[in-house]
């Protein structure tokens, strides 16, 4: 992915809730929103800033 392009994550495991952001922000991403569930479905948005 190249600098400033979003990236949709959906995850269904309640761990991701926790564990997406911090490798996001581990390798230098920055993430968007808060994580939002839908249904089971737990949405990340997630940008390239490096």
């Amino acid at each position: 992915m190249k600098i400033g392009e979003v990236l949709q994550v959906i995850a269904d495991c309640p761990q991701s809730f926790r564990s997406v952001p911090e490798e996001a922000v581990k390798h230098g991403y920055q993430l968007l929103t808060e994580p939002q569930k839908v249904g089971q479905d737990i949405y990340f948005y997630i940008k390239v800033i490096k």
